[in-house]
């Protein structure tokens, strides 16, 4: 049984477009188990709007009569904030709780609110998914994991070919790609011939750079001891400084409607984008916009830009949680990874997957027929560092990122930029 309670997310929507070849998966016959026992078992998941569980739960039910999964859909805030909640209480806690990759930092330091699922044999899981994704929900010294990664997104550069080619630049994806050098620095050079021959932008914000430089960098505003260490992120900082002061991002805050505004007309020609950020570009085209829009690799080792887990709160008695374990290792087999895919778009954690021919095969009409089965997961593969997040991270992110902003609209110099970030981070953490 399943019950809406919100409409899905942007994120969801990238959904309609995908089809797949047939594909098997392994045997879903269980072994004696909790869910296979006589007792009846209700078992509820949240998640943030359709992530392609509904139709895997009557699956599973039909071969688990004695279990009942409630699939309740929520908004994206009011999930974690409600669970954050949940936990203080010590009740009202759904069964299985699918958290965004965001809210995990915070969610990790409270890691004894949640089913340590090594406890369960969670580690067989350890070397199928991708390595940062499973550390972002492991704790420092590896003691405990409260998620299993059940998707990611992938990180690429959405450009507009045909502002590219107005500059005299290539439109076409790998020769674009191979323009930029596979390096920042290479793509900061396109972005200032492009800004020299149109006198626009070429980047919609300098600020959307620098989470993804850290990421390939492997690292955080923190140490492992919780502690404000902000060394390792000069090197990245500095990066999108000059990505700032160079004269080639706009400093439009995404998301704004200057932003949406901007993808359609020529404020800007390149965005960072996840898998899910295609399907809101294309929904908020006008009409006859369709292949103006491309998508390429972006510069360094790989890059992603939000992942979910399966995660169980530990409000539940022994029988519901060991049937609720066993519901998300039945959902981490290749056949069920790869129908959230078809029906979602969903890009599976396990890399082994990413050779299936559905996803391989995978293009994007609207951006000009890109190959972006292969682009996202190239994307999510190459990325091999696991970054430590402490709880109180996204306050210094943003704090940092609003430096980053000033120094793009010129109120803070160059000079001056690294210790105002220094300083801002200070400040923010209470320091």
């Amino acid at each position: 049984m399943t019950r809406r309670t919100t409409a899905g997310t942007v994120a969801v929507a990238l959904a309609g477009a995908l089809t797949l070849s047939a594909c098997t998966g392994d045997d879903t016959n269980t072994t004696a188990s909790a869910s296979a026992s006589a007792d009846a078992i209700s078992i509820t998941v949240a998640t943030v709007g359709d992530i392609g569980l509904e139709a895997l739960a009557d699956e599973y039910m039909t071969d688990h009569p004695n279990v009942t999964i409630t699939v309740e859909e929520q908004a994206y805030a009011a999930l974690h904030d409600d669970l954050q909640s949940e936990l203080v209480a010590g009740e009202g806690a759904p069964t299985i709780a699918v958290l965004d990759e965001a809210y995990m930092p915070s969610f990790v330091g409270q890691s004894d609110g949640f089913v340590n699922l090594l406890d369960l044999g969670a580690d067989e899981f350890e070397s199928s998914v991708l390595p940062w994704a499973w550390g972002e929900a492991t704790n420092a010294n590896g003691s405990a994991t409260i998620g299993i990664p059940a998707s990611v997104s992938g990180l690429a550069l959405c450009y507009r070919r045909d502002l590219l080619e107005d500059a005299g630049l290539t439109g076409d994806r790998d020769e674009l790609s191979t323009l930029m050098g596979d390096s920042w620095e290479g793509f900061i050079s396109v972005g200032e011939q492009y800004t020299a021959a149109t006198g626009g932008y070429f980047l919609d914000t300098a600020a959307s750079l620098l989470n993804p430089l850290m990421m390939q960098a492997g690292v955080s505003y923190f140490d492992t001891d919780n502690a404000l260490a902000m060394d390792g992120v000069e090197a990245p900082y500095a990066t999108a400084v000059a990505a700032a002061t160079s004269g080639i991002s706009s400093g439009t805050t995404q998301w704004s409607e200057d932003w949406t505004n901007g993808l359609y007309d020529d404020s800007f020609a390149t965005v960072l984008c996840p898998s899910w950020m295609l399907a809101y570009i294309e929904e908020n085209a006008p009409e006859d916009f369709s292949g103006q829009w491309d998508v390429a690799d972006i510069p360094g080792a790989g890059g992603n830009w939000s992942a979910n887990f399966y995660t169980i709160p530990a409000q539940s008695d022994d029988e519901t949680t060991q049937a609720a374990y066993e519901f998300i290792e039945w959902l981490m087999k290749d056949e069920q990874q790869l129908a959230r895919f078809q029906a979602v778009g969903a890009l599976p954690a396990t890399p082994s997957l990413y050779s299936d021919e559905g996803i391989q095969a995978y293009t994007n009409s609207f951006f000009n027929n890109a190959p972006v089965g292969q682009i996202f997961t190239k994307t999510a593969e190459d990325l091999t560092t696991s970054t430590y997040y402490s709880l109180n991270n996204a306050t210094i992110r943003t704090a940092v990122e609003n430096v980053l902003s000033k120094v793009e609209l010129g109120s803070i110099t160059e000079d001056d930029a690294w210790s105002e970030a220094k300083s801002a981070a200070k400040a923010a953490n209470g320091d």
